[in-house]
C-alpha cells in the first residue's frame, strides 16, 4: 500500500491549483483494469496495482476535501485526511461485491474527513454524540436552505425548523450555532504572517449549479428506488444478509454471519456474492426501463410541441 509521502503533496508553497493539476495526471481506470488491480493488490500484495487504485482516485478525494472547506482548517491537511481514508478504502475493498471502488471509497474519505474535523474541534467538547456530529455537519447547510447564513443568533423560527429537520433540541441548535460562528471568518493567510494571498483565494467552489443538482437527486431517487425494489426480489436470507453486510450502520462480519446462519464462512461469502449480482442486475435493469420510458416521453413531447407550436410556448 502506498504511503502518504508517495502521493503528490499539497503544500502553501504549491498551492492547491497546482497539486489539482498533478493529480488529473494520474488515468482513470476502466471497470476491468479496477478489479484486476483490486485483485492483484488484495491475493499477491502487489504495491503498484494499489497505487495504481489510489492515484486514479485522488480526484474523488479531493473534491469531498474541497467540501469541507468552511471549518476553519487547513485544506491541505483536509486533503490528507481524505487520502488517507482513500488508502483505507483500497485495502478493503472487494470488487466481487459489483461495486465500483469510487462508491465504496466516498464513504471512508468522508468518515476520515469528519473523524479529523472533530478532532481538530474536541478542545471545545463538539459532536461527542451522533446527534451533535449531525448537527456540527449539517447546520451550515440547513441555514442556508432558509436564507439564514449571514445571521448570528438564529431566529426561533429558524430554530425550530432546523431542530425538527435534524431531530435534535432547540437549545442543541442553539449552542452550536454560536460555536460556529467563530468559523465564520477563514481568511488564514497561506505561508508567513505576511504573506497577502489567502487559502480562500486558491479554492475551486464545487457547488453544482440548480440544474445539475436537480439532476443529481433525481438520479438517487431513481437509484434509491430501483435498489428497495431489488431488496424485494431476494430471499429472506439473501436480505437478511446483505442487510447486516453492506446496509448496517456497523457491519457485521462473515463470522458472525456464519454463527447466527449456522453455514460456513465461506457460504456466507456465496450467499452474499450471489445476492449482490441479483441487485446489480435488478437495479441496472430498472434505471435501464426508467431512462427508456423518459426518453420516449421526451421524443413525444418534442413531436407534439413541433405539430402544435402554440402548445410549446403555452409550456
Amino acid at each position: 500500500m502506498p504511503t502518504i509521502a508517495a502521493l503528490p503533496s499539497l503544500s502553501s508553497r504549491d498551492g492547491l491549483s497546482r497539486y489539482l493539476t498533478e493529480i488529473r495526471k494520474f488515468p482513470l481506470l476502466e471497470a476491468s483494469e479496477e478489479v484486476a488491480c483490486a485483485k492483484s493488490w488484495r491475493d499477491h500484495g502487489d504495491r503498484q496495482a494499489a497505487y495504481r487504485l489510489v492515484t486514479s482516485h485522488l480526484r474523488l478525494a479531493a473534491k469531498i476535501a474541497m467540501s469541507y472547506r468552511h471549518y476553519g482548517l487547513p485544506i491541505a491537511d483536509i486533503v490528507s485526511e481524505a487520502n488517507l481514508g482513500l488508502m483505507q478504502a483500497v485495502k478493503r475493498f472487494e470488487p466481487e461485491r459489483g461495486f465500483r471502488l469510487a462508491t465504496y471509497a466516498m464513504w471512508w474519505i468522508k468518515a476520515s474527513v469528519q473523524e479529523y474535523i472533530l478532532r481538530s474541534w474536541s478542545l471545545v467538547r463538539m459532536g461527542t454524540t451522533p446527534a451533535q456530529k449531525k448537527l456540527f455537519f449539517k447546520l451550515r447547510q440547513l441555514k442556508t436552505r432558509i436564507a439564514a447564513a449571514d445571521e448570528g443568533d438564529l431566529r426561533p423560527e429558524h430554530v425550530n425548523y432546523i431542530s425538527k429537520q435534524l431531530k435534535v433540541s432547540p437549545p442543541d441548535v442553539i449552542e452550536m450555532n454560536r460555536r460556529l460562528r467563530g468559523d465564520h471568518s477563514l481568511n488564514v493567510a497561506i505561508g508567513d504572517a505576511e504573506a497577502t494571498e489567502e487559502w480562500q483565494d486558491r479554492l475551486i467552489d464545487p457547488t453544482p449549479d440548480p440544474e445539475s443538482r436537480l439532476s443529481e437527486i433525481d438520479d438517487y431517487h431513481r437509484r434509491k428506488v430501483a435498489l428497495k425494489e431489488a431488496l424485494n426480489t431476494l430471499s429472506a436470507r439473501q436480505r437478511a444478509i446483505v442487510e447486516a453486510r453492506l446496509l448496517a450502520d456497523e457491519p457485521k462480519t462473515l463470522d458472525e454471519l456464519a454463527r447466527e446462519h449456522r453455514v460456513s464462512r465461506e457460504r456466507i461469502r456465496q450467499i452474499e456474492g450471489r445476492a449482490v449480482e441479483l441487485i446489480r442486475r435488478a437495479v441496472q435493469a430498472r434505471i435501464a426501463d426508467t431512462q427508456a420510458r423518459s426518453t420516449s416521453r421526451l421524443k413525444a413531447q418534442r413531436s407534439l410541441q413541433a405539430k402544435f407550436p402554440s402548445y410549446a410556448r403555452s409550456r
